[in-house]
């Protein structure tokens, strides 16, 4: 059989795998910062949540500067192998430099704290890029095996550390062997040519800098936001706040994992499906958005609904969780949900540096709503999750209508090189 209906039935076995992928990478995150929330205590998690949000800004330059590029792009292009690899260990390199030299001038985090972030950044790093050539392989099911063997490793080391008192230093040192584990896993995953080591060539670089780097700062821009929306909570009312408001994050953080996973297969699948006319891509990113949306909303309510039976488990007692900052991430899960299928599939189509001012506009907006309801209205640091949410609505209502309905009638397009997929 041939035709539309033939092509999308090996695309079934991919979507359950990035689902199920996605949903053990965020029980393994869930798992790590629920342990956090119950043995470092308010003031502790909010120290902790600072370091991991650096680690997954940094991570989100690599993502979308090597791990967008590498998807796309053709890969097994010998100038673009080489310079996909130099940019990766230089980008890898300059974030641990980056983050132990961060970590050493804060007064409060000694040098081995540092040292542990430092090489826990480059571990998560480096594990996210072998994940991103593992889906841009569509080997989804492979990533449930590299994300369970993290899981285990990391959760081991706690186990064992757990025999004395536990720290950030435990949960760093936990982190960085669990993606060590990852990134051998992944390794021993990926097809022989995948890991073939580049040769020098020269003349790809230019050509991955012009689609990645408008890729980085897009990925850079959402958990930017959210780390900035952290210290604005520090500098109004202390570590105390910002760790309450972390716990009802996590508390929900599971819906705002699975849009990612599914928002990065969403973006393979359009990378690999680049032949196909943009209407076909526009129905395929509504039902995108709509089921995510149906997802988001329903965690939204089972959250709030559970939150103070569930909410001691979490916090293990210490403080008490704010079930309107729970339900306001949850609306927060939401807004991502609407904004990222468009986006995703407008930058695949070459409108990346549209989408990047989008979403840096959406970005202002909330920040800027926040900081004037917590430093000038008095609000109470619960209702930042929800100013976060209403600019980013707004956002992904206008990547549809502005970007892609448009284009609705375009023929299939090839705006940089067809990936070649294994």
């Amino acid at each position: 059989m041939t035709g539309p209906v033939a092509a999308a039935r090996p695309m079934l076995p991919a979507a359950a795998g990035a689902v199920a992928a996605q949903a053990t990478l965020a029980l393994g995150s869930f798992v790590l910062q629920l342990l956090a929330a119950r043995t470092l205590g308010a003031e502790g998690l909010g120290v902790f949540a600072l370091l991991f949000g650096s680690v997954v800004v940094a991570t989100a330059v690599s993502t979308g500067l090597v791990g967008d590029s590498l998807t796309v792009l053709d890969r097994h292009d010998p100038a673009i192998r080489a310079a996909l690899a130099w940019l990766a260990v230089t980008v890898v390199s300059s974030a641990a430099v980056t983050a132990f030299t961060l970590g050493s001038g804060l007064g409060s985090l000694s040098l081995s704290t540092a040292a542990l972030f430092a090489a826990a950044t480059a571990a998560f790093m480096g594990a996210d890029l072998l994940r991103r050539t593992l889906m841009a392989c569509q080997r989804y099911w492979r990533l449930v095996v590299v994300d369970s063997m993290a899981f285990v490793g990391g959760m081991s080391l706690l186990l064992l550390l757990s025999r004395s008192r536990l720290t950030i230093d435990s949960f760093l040192a936990a982190l960085l062997v669990g993606q060590l584990v990852a990134c051998l896993v992944a390794l021993r995953s990926l097809p022989p040519a995948e890991r073939r080591l580049p040769t020098r060539q020269r003349g790809g670089l230019r050509e991955v800098l012009s689609f990645g780097t408008w890729r980085a700062v897009q990925q850079f821009v959402r958990p930017t936001t959210v780390n900035l929306m952290r210290w604005l909570v520090l500098i109004t009312a202390g570590q105390a706040a910002v760790g309450q408001l972390e716990a009802a994050r996590i508390f929900v953080a599971p819906a705002m994992l699975f849009v990612q996973g599914v928002g990065a297969y969403l973006f393979s699948s359009y990378a690999a499906g680049r032949d196909e006319p943009m209407a076909a891509l526009l129905r395929r990113a509504d039902r995108g958005a709509t089921v995510l949306l149906g997802v988001c909303c329903a965690a939204a309510v089972s959250a709030t609904l559970t939150a103070p039976l569930l909410g001691p488990v979490l916090t293990g007692g210490r403080f008490e969780l704010a079930t309107l900052a729970v339900l306001g991430w949850g609306v927060y899960a939401a807004s991502c949900a609407v904004v990222l299928p468009y986006g995703s599939l407008a930058a695949v189509r070459g409108d990346q540096a549209k989408v990047f001012g989008l979403r840096v506009l959406d970005a202002l907006i909330g920040l800027g709503a926040i900081a004037v309801a917590l430093l000038w209205l008095g609000l109470p640091v619960a209702a930042a999750p929800w100013l976060l949410s209403a600019g980013s609505i707004a956002a992904g209502v206008a990547c549809r209508q502005r970007l892609l309905v448009p284009r609705r009638d375009e023929l299939p397009a090839r705006p940089f090189p067809s990936p070649v997929m294994t």
